[in-house]
């Protein structure tokens, strides 16, 4: 399989959001108290909150792209925050999966982070996604912390 890989900003969301899609109803088909809550949640929304960190330089997009059909097959976004930096959204398509192409857009990710200076790096994992700790474990990431929230 040939896969190419291209860095941006907000010019690559378009092509994020079919991905960020199928993400998202992985969420809710996995969530154990907040399926509703996830399922409401729209791309259109996560794009608001992106864009207003690439207007500050605060993210970054890599892109995934499968050469022979020029689509899109995973996407790493990771943003800059006050004091620390985030992998705040990773997606690999289903069949592209044990390809090494989640590997390469962290390590992509990571890189840039360390560019910035970062001093330290956080991931969010929703609850029911447990399985992803091994994968982010390789680039030492570990639970800290459970934080709990009130359902509404």
């Amino acid at each position: 399989m040939d896969i190419t890989y291209v860095e941006g900003g907000e010019e690559l969301l378009k092509r994020v959001a079919p991905l960020w899609e199928k993400l998202n109803e992985h969420h809710a088909g996995i969530s154990t108290f907040f399926k509703d809550d996830i399922a409401k949640r729209t791309f259109e929304q996560r794009n608001e909150q992106w864009i207003a960190k690439a207007i500050q330089g605060f993210l970054r997009i890599d892109l995934a792209i499968e050469k022979r059909s020029d689509k899109a097959i995973g996407y790493c976004v990771a943003v800059l925050h006050e004091g620390y930096g985030e992998i705040d959204s990773l997606y690999v398509n289903e069949a592209f999966r044990k390809m090494g192409v989640g590997s390469s857009l962290i390590e992509l990710a990571l890189k840039w982070l360390d560019k910035k200076a970062v001093i330290k790096k956080k991931i969010n994992v929703a609850v029911g996604n447990e399985q992803a700790f091994r994968f982010y474990q390789k680039y030492g990431f570990y639970p800290r912390a459970v934080i709990l929230e009130q359902q509404t």
